[in-house]
């Protein structure tokens, strides 16, 4: 199987759930977060704002702020070389459509991106299909594994619905980085 196959699969599968699945999916992925040591000792929630029939990244943004969490969201700043940075977020209201339809935060004048502490961050990622072994693929722009790559000290935790875990393994390269954990509706891998 290569990325492509996996990816288009995974996609199909998952645009097929319902509004109504991705929702309950959704909160009940979100309960399962939000119940982890890592995310409630965590300060920094870096979290990308989701879209189409990804899990809804809402409610964990507003738990997060209600909870006296600093909350970033990922802004595409060289889509060329696959580059992103993080900016701070105080609502929902503070995310505007970028890069690929994607709701990210605007950068302000002067803004430089926190030095986030792996003891007081979790990256909560994205993923169109994982494995057994936790490979995950993404939308194929490389943005998380050059991020994490740079930042090689934060937790990660993806969470995706259990029609995108592939059976078999995930092809990889060197530069790819696995998520620390995968959340989903039915596991925690």
């Amino acid at each position: 199987m290569t990325k492509q196959d996996a990816r288009k699969e995974a996609l199909l599968k998952r645009d097929a759930l319902s509004q109504d699945t991705i929702k309950r999916y959704s909160r009940i992925i979100s309960e399962k977060l939000k119940a982890l040591l890592p995310y409630k000792e965590a300060g920094n929630i870096l979290i990308y704002a989701s879209m189409r029939s990804e899990v809804i990244t809402d409610e964990i943004i507003l738990d997060a702020l209600s909870e006296g969490k600093k909350v970033f969201c990922p802004k595409v700043i060289d889509r060329q070389n696959g580059v992103m940075m993080f900016l701070g977020v105080n609502s929902i209201k503070d995310l505007k459509k970028g890069y690929f339809g994607i709701r990210e935060p605007e950068i302000p004048d002067g803004y430089e991106e926190p030095a986030f502490l792996g003891s007081d961050s979790v990256v909560i990622m994205p993923l169109v299909c994982f494995d057994d072994k936790k490979n995950r693929i993404g939308y194929s722009g490389g943005f998380y594994d050059r991020y994490l790559a740079n930042h090689g000290n934060l937790k990660t935790i993806a969470i995706a619905f259990e029609c995108q875990h592939v059976k078999g393994e995930i092809p990889v390269n060197d530069y790819d980085i696995a998520p620390d954990m995968i959340i989903t509706e039915e596991s925690i891998y």
